[in-house]
């Protein structure tokens, strides 16, 4: 079977990073352009799940869930897309045309997601608001109406300061949260590389930072091993207006990825674009 190809967009700076040291990074999500996607789960609850998630107990649960993905699970990203050359995409991460798209083996993310204390999880994000209500019913049935209502009872009577209550559903709920998103962006046919959720909690001595003007971001290295039993980087794009010689490209592969250098395919983006 055909190993998937999972694509990463971006500068040719960050490109030259990702080969050069060997690593691809997860960022913080609440650094991120899509941090506001993680609360997408609670529109989804507004919308069609009124009956269940009554409106006292949803605003409780959003206090909970926040205090939860900052203070504990921490959920740290890498963003991806099933194609490798869209104009949108190019637009948005690739420095407006002018960068690449690293078509990753997704296979080889699979084989080395329990890694050390740096377990990450490979999900397709989820547009279709049917499949996200779906997911939610699911979850319904699965904590069972009548925990449900314990829980609510405690939410609604008793505050939102309780630790077992508290991380059973935010961890729950974070699952979903970190894959669903609006419709409208369904043409990026997302995965993420997700680290910090569930189970996998995030110690603070797993982050490393960079700086920026105004910030620190803290972030996770997920490696590259070139010696892996699946090819890491299948081919790469270069983007509509990447002035990379494929040639001088082929060369500088062969220098930090000697082995598998000659397995991958370069090629040029079909896309074009009118400044």
């Amino acid at each position: 079977m055909r190993d998937k190809i999972i694509y990463h967009y971006c500068s040719m700076d960050s490109f030259f990073g990702i080969i050069t040291n060997k690593n691809i990074r997860l960022s913080n999500a609440y650094k991120t352009n899509d941090y506001t996607e993680l609360e997408w789960i609670f529109s989804i609850m507004e919308y069609s799940m009124t009956d269940v998630f009554k409106t006292e107990f949803r605003d409780s649960l959003r206090k909970s869930y926040r205090r939860w993905l900052e203070n504990y699970f921490r959920p740290h990203i890498a963003c991806f897309s099933r194609e490798g050359d869209l104009l949108s995409q190019w637009r948005a991460y690739a420095n407006n045309r002018k960068g690449i798209s690293i078509g990753f083996n997704r296979r080889y993310f699979e084989s080395i997601k329990t890694l050390d204390n740096k377990e990450f999880e490979v999900l397709d994000v989820v547009y279709s608001l049917k499949e996200q209500e779906k997911k939610l019913k699911d979850l319904v049935s699965i904590i069972g109406t009548e925990k449900l209502k314990i829980l609510e009872g405690f939410y609604i009577n008793k505050g939102d300061n309780n630790y077992f209550h508290e991380i059973e559903l935010a961890s729950v709920l974070l699952k979903y949260g970190m894959i669903f998103k609006n419709e409208t962006f369904s043409e990026e046919k997302e995965v993420r590389l997700i680290h910090g959720f569930d189970k996998i909690a995030a110690e603070p001595d797993m982050f490393e930072y960079r700086v920026t003007q105004d910030d620190l971001i803290s972030f996770v290295e997920i490696p590259i091993h070139i010696e892996s039993d699946y090819t890491p980087i299948k081919e790469i794009i270069l983007g509509p207006n990447c002035k990379v010689n494929s040639k001088n490209l082929r060369h500088f592969l062969g220098q930090k990825l000697p082995a598998k250098a000659i397995e991958i395919e370069i090629k040029k983006s079909m896309s074009s674009y009118r400044s």
